[in-house]
């Protein structure tokens, strides 16, 4: 016998349905601005009271901004970092989360609460001892030394991730391939990386976006214009004085189409990913 639904019921649905409307819209609203900012004028910016849709609709920001000079040189360096972050956070992770998950040692615990401390720190507290490092090693004005440190500054959280991937593989399979003749970093190769690579693939996504818009780093280490990101690029559109916001939104509506075309080819098996993550 189904039961009745009471009014409570229906009020609770139109309070759950309008609280969903205003979560999506306070989530879109900001990307569709910054859309139709890239498309005005820069007459129709500034105009007063303010408009939303533009009269007159122009790509003369878009054209600005992929005219102007090493454009595509940008763009290559952006992915270049993602992908390195990306690659580099995931396979490092992996290995940490892997001794701490299978190796018992007096020191684990130890290592375990260093790890979760570097967490609680904030990333500007490393900046200055970093550049000065850096500096007398000769590494500064190199994307490698960005791609470097952010890769380092990311083997935390991709660790914490993998654990529960990691824990949930039976030793079993482990113990079987040594048994045959698998040394510790075959079985690594052949047993732990094929079974982890959900937990990897998490970690490549959360960390490619993450390289993707970097700016802080680039910007302290770079100063090269031939070596800088895309999203250096946008930034330095910022002027002491004066800030086009055409070709900032233009810039920025660019770059956020391969982490919006990426997230969205993926999505299924992210969100699938992180549930088992959880789960475990």
């Amino acid at each position: 016998m189904k039961k009745k639904k009471t009014p409570q019921y229906f009020i609770g649905k139109f309070f759950k349905f309008i609280l969903l409307v205003f979560f999506v819209v306070y989530t879109i609203f900001p990307l569709l601005w910054l859309m139709l900012t890239s498309i005005k004028s820069k007459k129709e910016m500034y105009n007063f009271p303010l408009e939303y849709w533009p009269d007159h609709p122009t790509l003369i920001n878009y054209q600005e901004v992929m005219g102007m000079g090493h454009f595509g040189r940008y763009t290559l360096n952006s992915f270049l970092l993602a992908l390195a972050v990306g690659a580099g956070a995931a396979i490092f992770s992996l290995m940490v989360a892997y001794v701490l998950a299978r190796m018992d040692f007096k020191l684990k615990p130890v290592i375990m609460g260093l790890f979760l401390m570097t967490q609680m720190l904030p990333g500007a507290a490393g900046f200055a001892p970093l550049y000065i490092l850096m500096s007398r090693l000769g590494m500064v004005n190199k994307l490698t030394t960005v791609m470097i440190i952010m890769t380092a500054g990311s083997i935390t959280f991709g660790m914490f991730l993998q654990l529960g991937f990691l824990q949930s593989i039976p030793s079993a399979l482990e113990d079987a391939a040594m048994i045959d003749g698998c040394g510790r970093a075959r079985m690594f190769r052949h047993v732990i990386i094929p079974l982890s690579k959900p937990g990897m693939f998490t970690v490549f996504i959360f960390q490619f976006l993450s390289g993707w818009n970097d700016v802080y780093t680039s910007v302290l280490y770079i100063n090269n214009d031939k070596k800088k990101t895309l999203a250096v690029a946008i930034y330095s559109m910022i002027g002491t004085y004066d800030i086009n916001w055409g070709n900032v939104a233009a810039g920025t509506t660019i770059a956020m189409v391969p982490a919006i075309a990426l997230f969205t080819c993926m999505k299924d098996i992210f969100i699938e990913n992180i549930g088992g993550a959880v789960k475990e």
